[in-house]
């Protein structure tokens, strides 16, 4: 009986150790320990302004961001730095209030930024040093050149481009340049997909051998009905965006994403590969919500991070354990961090909702 009561005893407290330890995990939603729960916070959340486009270095001591808060209320928006332990924000560019900046995105030596302006006619790319300074314009090519990604070696930089189909909204396709930049008639960028689902939104893997990014599978030979007795060929505009990907050095496309039966009914956009390689973040839309997801590599299944209903636009920490993602809530944007993303947390949660490809 004593060793009974001995063993009951001990077996008490560690069951109470267990439960201090696991009590956070608890409280917060998630069953079994010692995974802890995904967490979340606002980062910066001031209704006056818009705050998007989170993008945290690789360095992991700053982040950039678009904002309006040079002018709340305004349609002007210029790249932004921050201290990503916090701290008073720093303008970066200074662009015309004809134009709009967006989209930046980091050198892999965090010392610069590239940047997406509309200070000429189309879309431009252009580079700026973090200490701020003249942005420099990364291509001369006559078409729109948009959201551009630094390869991990930072020797390349791929990016979206109509120039061959110029003035069409869905007339793009990824181009890889130097990271010195593209004198179009002297050292063109290189061709890399050959899409009629207009490729964006690209991101590298971390060893540098692939490409992911978002385009539609376009098929004309069907049709959609638009209204009462009223079809339409089932072109762009009636197709979503899903995840793909292609060799860094060229080669076949793959669609990773929508294959199934439920095509329509998702949509994913703004991928973004993890540090580790295992995992893309993506925006992606089920039924009327966007939420922040994950797509797991090798088993090809999605898990779902966030479920506010308006989260998107995620970008990895450097240490791969969170993910920055903006919240909006009709004209306000917000940036967030979902923080503890761990293989555990991400799988764990009884109330997290997956879908796997079919």
């Amino acid at each position: 009986m004593r060793n009974g009561a001995l063993a009951g005893a001990v077996m008490s407290r560690i069951a109470i150790l267990v439960f201090l330890a696991c009590a956070p995990v608890l409280l917060a939603g998630v069953i079994g320990c010692p995974a802890a729960a995904t967490q979340f916070q606002p980062v910066m959340a001031d209704s006056t302004v818009v705050d998007t486009d989170p993008t945290p270095s690789p360095d992991g001591k700053w982040i950039a961001f678009t904002s309006t808060r040079e002018s709340p209320g305004d349609s002007v928006r210029q790249i932004w730095v921050r201290p990503i332990g916090g701290g008073t924000p720093r303008q970066l560019t200074h662009e015309p209030d004809s134009a709009r900046a967006s989209t930046p995105t980091w050198a892999p030596d965090s010392k610069s930024l590239l940047f997406i302006s509309t200070r000429v006619k189309d879309h431009g790319i252009y580079s700026i040093p973090l200490d701020g300074g003249e942005p420099r314009p990364m291509t001369d090519a006559p078409s729109s050149n948009r959201f551009a990604v630094y390869s991990p070696d930072g020797k390349q930089i791929v990016f979206p481009s109509n120039r061959m189909k110029p003035g069409e909204i869905w007339g793009f396709d990824l181009y890889v340049m130097n990271a010195d930049g593209e004198k179009f008639m002297e050292q063109p960028a290189r061709r890399l997909t050959n899409n009629t689902g207009s490729p964006g939104h690209p991101t590298w893997s971390p060893d540098g051998k692939w490409i992911a990014y978002v385009a539609k599978l376009i098929d004309t030979t069907a049709t959609v009905q638009v209204g009462p007795g009223m079809t339409m060929k089932k072109g762009p505009m009636f197709t979503a965006y899903h995840l793909w990907r292609v060799p860094a050095a060229g080669g076949a496309e793959t669609q990773l994403t929508g294959t199934g039966i439920e095509t329509e009914q998702t949509e994913e956009i703004w991928p973004t590969w993890s540090p580790d390689g295992k995992w893309i973040a993506v925006q992606r839309r089920v039924g009327p919500a966007d939420d922040v997801w994950v797509y797991e590599v090798a088993t090809q299944k999605f898990y779902r991070i966030t479920t506010f209903g308006d989260a998107g636009k995620p970008t990895w920490s450097a240490d791969g354990k969170s993910l920055y993602f903006h919240r909006v809530k009709g004209k306000d944007q917000d940036i967030w961090v979902a923080t503890n993303l761990t293989p555990q947390a991400i799988k764990g949660s009884a109330k997290r909702a997956t879908a796997t490809r079919r």
